[in-house]
């Protein structure tokens, strides 16, 4: 049957991380003086085994906590209301027998534009890492992969314009 060996293929990528980064160069100024986030996080429709809110909410928690950067328990508005959006979307294709998954960090903070500076502040997204992938069920530690590649991207760029004390 001609099918088997695409479906072979597909299987075989299943493992693998395709990565489709979007980035803008300017944005970790965005970061600059930035005391800190408020983490959220939220799963969209598949939740496959292993992978849960608490468990992707922990993980990023951990790698901000070991690089020294503050984690807030509520929005702070002298901070401009800063928060780390943590979201992780991921499809089940049935008939292949794998997931496809996007996850996105995304920072979301107070703005104002320079143009109306007697307007109102606005929350706008000022920071975001995105990658895709698709994973066979058992390998859901990809998922992990990918979340941690986008954190320590915002960890990266957090700290090149907010060096830690004493560096």
């Amino acid at each position: 049957m001609k099918i088997t060996p695409l479906l072979i293929g597909l299987v075989g990528l299943a493992s693998l991380i395709a990565r489709a980064e979007i980035q803008r160069t300017d944005t970790k100024e965005s970061l600059r003086g930035l005391d800190g986030v408020f983490v959220v996080t939220q799963l969209l429709d598949e939740q496959p085994d292993g992978i849960t809110t608490n468990g992707v909410e922990t993980l990023v928690k951990a790698a901000l906590t070991e690089a020294g950067i503050p984690i807030h328990a509520v929005p702070k508005k002298f901070n401009g209301d800063a928060n780390l959006s943590v979201t992780v979307d991921v499809i089940k294709q049935p008939q292949l027998g794998v997931y496809v998954f996007t996850v996105e960090l995304a920072v979301t903070q107070d703005v104002k534009l320079t143009r109306l500076p007697q307007g109102d502040w606005s929350a706008a997204e000022t920071w975001s890492r995105r990658l895709q992938g698709i994973t066979s069920p058992d390998r859901t530690d990809v998922i992990d992969q990918a979340i941690s590649k986008c954190v320590n991207a915002f960890v990266g760029e957090y700290r090149a314009v907010n060096p830690k004390p004493g560096s």
